[in-house]
């Protein structure tokens, strides 16, 4: 008689299939505040890999969450939430050399210029659109009250860009608002401000978008309880992420209860940097498309009061 053969994944399902009792439940997927809320309300994730919610300081935490999307490719975002109602923390726009003129400097440079006890940067992102000749701002710029740059330029040929700002009032509120109307109203309270592009959120609603191509991304989100979101996103790297378009960050912020958010300059231009919580060091903690952090024309830094 010829002997019997047992294959070796007839010998699993011998060993482990029987094991499985009928009905068993489906152990539920646990996922930070932040990924809950996006796979709650959004259409954009097929699949989280992994979810990591950590504070940076007292009011900032980060949020990472790499995934796939419905499309079928992988992604990874990056979110900072930044709670303004803690009067120990500050947003500042920031330019080349702290200097009130135009240039370019990475983010992790420009707070080397700011950065001093009890006026620690604990992290930053990109800011506005810019002439990658001359660096001039297609925004505006307020800097300590004081306007660096009081006019957006001209944008026939970019229309995506120069269209709307974030500012910080006097009395300390987040604000975000379109060049032709808002800006005029506010603009006497305008403490710090840069400017941006395209609405994704306006008085929380999803803003139809016109142009849909991926790209990794930067948008800032303001909430109805002065709670500020940083985005970034990666892209054009198949392997690693492959970035978004308008409508799914716009999602992005709708998710997170954006009463109104903004789309600001992407592409290489996308940088998340923080104080790593661990280490005396400022961490790019996204992976910049052109392989290394752009100099840019200027940035937004979160700054810590009560750091020695």
């Amino acid at each position: 008689m010829a002997p019997i053969k047992i294959y070796p994944l007839l010998l699993f399902f011998i060993a482990f299939g029987s094991c499985k009792k009928d009905n068993a439940p489906v152990a539920e997927k646990h996922y930070t505040a932040v990924t809950q809320s996006i796979v709650d309300k959004t259409d954009i994730i097929a699949t989280v890999f992994s979810d990591t919610t950590f504070q940076v300081h007292p009011g900032v935490e980060e949020t990472d969450i790499h995934y796939l999307n419905m499309q079928g490719l992988t992604t990874r975002a990056f979110i900072l939430k930044i709670d303004l109602k803690n009067t120990n923390i500050s947003l500042e726009a920031a330019t080349p050399y702290d200097s009130p003129s135009y240039g370019a400097q990475t983010v992790t440079e420009m707070a080397k210029y700011v950065d001093a006890p009890h006026h620690r940067v604990m992290a930053g992102i990109n800011g506005d659109f810019f002439n990658t000749s001359s660096y001039v701002p297609l925004g505006i710029v307020y800097k300590k009250g004081v306007a660096v740059k009081s006019a957006f330029s001209d944008n026939t040929d970019k229309p995506q860009q120069g269209l709307s700002f974030l500012g910080i009032l006097s009395d300390g509120t987040a604000f975000i608002g379109d060049k032709d109307t808002d800006y005029p109203a506010v603009r006497s309270q305008l403490k710090e401000a840069l400017g941006g592009g395209v609405f994704l959120v306006r008085d929380h609603r999803i803003v139809q978008q016109t142009i849909p191509t991926v790209d990794p991304r930067t948008a800032i989100g303001v909430t109805d309880d002065n709670v500020v979101y940083f985005i970034v996103v990666d892209g054009r790297n198949f392997y690693y992420s492959n970035g978004i378009n308008y409508e799914q960050l716009a999602k992005l912020m709708y998710a997170l209860n954006a009463k109104t958010a903004i789309n600001v300059d992407g592409g290489g231009s996308s940088t998340f940097m923080i104080k790593h919580p661990l280490a005396d060091i400022w961490q790019v903690r996204n992976m910049p498309s052109d392989g290394s952090p752009r100099a840019i024309a200027n940035s937004w830094l979160v700054v810590s009061k009560t750091q020695p």
